[in-house]
């Protein structure tokens, strides 16, 4: 072998040498590079339901490019341990926050109250609870039926848009049907409470199934009211009599204050009268009203003496004139 031949086969050998270690460098820096683009996080070893509690058995980490992690997921088993989950999920789901229940609070209907918010169970039955389809987790609108007038029965939608927190007794799992249950548990504002309460007391509550992301609240119209004729009659005789009664009232007040007006007459007192003796057979009747004594003529001679036009004597008493008493007669 020339020297030419091995100056090429050394060149050779240095080329391949240094292509290596420059492949190895790059293969290094991108697996660098790709642990560095993702991260740890816990996901479900297998199917969860409902209320169940976590154990170190039940999930496992798996790595996931960082702008892939959802909000609020896990990567140490020590944060999610022990609590519970609040919906369903599946293998490979990765476990967030909004998933689980709180720590060391156990699972049930309490936990799933929305705070400020009250739960409130009413009484349903295949028909009013549509079918048994009603389910945690739905939304409904709540119609009641008023049967205390008999007049005026119809059905009213008074509640809109509610979250169903439970189906029956208790909380009960998405796959199981509320169809054998008798209650249907409710979120609602403390509000919301008086008047479902007062409407089931005037009777009947059903429920209108919303669908799904369906959260529109539908203004209702006002009510038209409803005319009566025989109400309207009765009305119209009240106001008919009241005002007659208004007339009647009216009239009395007018003769009341006429006759407070008039004058009121002075009550002409009984004339005094006293009968003198002067001697047998000789009785005359004398008035004490002037400030003279005026003898009065007896009952026959005074009609006499009127007709011809002469006037009672006036007698002046004197110290010595002596009045015998007798009873008081009528003029």
């Amino acid at each position: 072998m020339n020297g030419k031949s091995l100056i090429t086969l050394m060149l050779a050998v240095g080329f391949g040498l240094g292509a290596m270690v420059l492949t190895r460098q790059m293969l290094g820096s991108n697996q660098t590079k790709k642990e560095e683009d993702t991260q740890e996080v816990l996901v479900a070893a297998r199917d969860f339901k409902e209320e169940e509690s976590i154990k170190a058995d039940m999930v496992k980490t798996t790595r996931m490019v960082k702008s892939a992690v959802p909000a609020g997921s896990f990567s140490s088993l020590k944060d999610v341990e022990e609590r519970w989950v609040k919906t369903a999920m599946l293998e490979g789901d990765p476990l967030i926050e909004k998933k689980l229940g709180p720590k060391g609070m156990p699972p049930g209907l309490v936990a799933n109250i929305p705070k400020g918010m009250r739960a409130f169970a009413v009484d349903v039955t295949e028909q009013s609870s549509v079918s048994g389809f009603i389910l945690p987790g739905h939304h409904v609108d709540i119609v009641k039926f008023d049967t205390s007038d008999p007049r005026q029965q119809r059905g009213e939608t008074i509640l809109q848009n509610v979250l169903v927190l439970a189906a029956g007794q208790v909380f009960t799992r998405p796959e199981e049907r509320s169809l054998q249950t008798r209650t249907v548990t409710l979120a609602l504002m403390p509000d919301d409470v008086h008047i479902l309460v007062a409407a089931r007391a005037k009777g009947a509550l059903s429920l209108a199934l919303r669908g799904v992301n369906d959260n529109a609240v539908v203004v209702k119209p006002e009510p038209k009211p409803t005319v009566d004729p025989e109400h309207e009659r009765k009305l119209k005789l009240a106001e008919d009599k009241r005002k007659e009664l208004e007339q009647e009232l009216e009239i009395l007040k007018k003769a009341l204050a006429k006759k407070a007006a008039e004058p009121v007459a002075t009550p002409r007192a009984a004339p005094r009268i006293v009968a003198v003796y002067r001697g047998l057979g000789n009785l005359s009747r004398v008035s004490l009203e002037r400030p003279g004594v005026t003898e009065l003529a007896p009952k026959g001679a005074a009609a006499a003496a009127a007709a011809a036009g002469k006037p009672p004597r006036n007698l002046e008493p004197t110290a010595n004139e002596e009045l015998a008493a007798g009873d008081d007669e009528d003029p």
